[in-house]
């Protein structure tokens, strides 16, 4: 199991939300700055990389943490192992990802949370878990 040993959850999804609304306003300025047939190239771009940004951090499916060098998404870890009750579970860092690999008799399996860094834009105040 992960366990939090530095920050808190609450005070991230509020740095989550004012991040995403600082964003959206980014989008919009960006967007009254010229008509969609008058926009560049570059300004498309720029529109479709914050809008991707904001699609993939939302705060009810996106909760990130660092464990080791790496971070992952909570949520999703949280509600895998939700469905692992009574199950064997093992869960290591390796390869820039956290595997967690679960038996019960005959039946078993592992998931794999990839690092996610690369995608938080130097975001730095996420809570630091360690595993038990």
């Amino acid at each position: 199991m992960i366990q939090i040993v530095e920050g808190s959850l609450e005070e991230a999804k509020e740095q989550m939300k004012k991040t995403i609304s600082l964003v959206k306003g980014e989008v919009s300025i960006i967007k009254r700055s010229a008509r969609p047939l008058n926009r560049s190239k570059s300004q498309e771009a720029a529109i479709n990389k914050l809008e991707a940004f904001v699609h993939f951090f939302r705060v009810s499916q996106m909760q990130p943490v660092y464990i080791d060098n790496i971070c992952i998404n909570y949520v999703l870890y949280t509600r895998f192992l939700k469905k692992l009750k009574d199950y064997q579970i093992i869960e290591t860092v390796q390869d820039n990802s956290l595997v967690v690999s679960y038996r019960k008799g005959s039946n078993s399996g592992k998931l794999v949370l990839q690092d996610i860094t690369n995608k938080l834009d130097g975001l730095k105040f996420f809570p630091r878990v360690v595993l038990e």
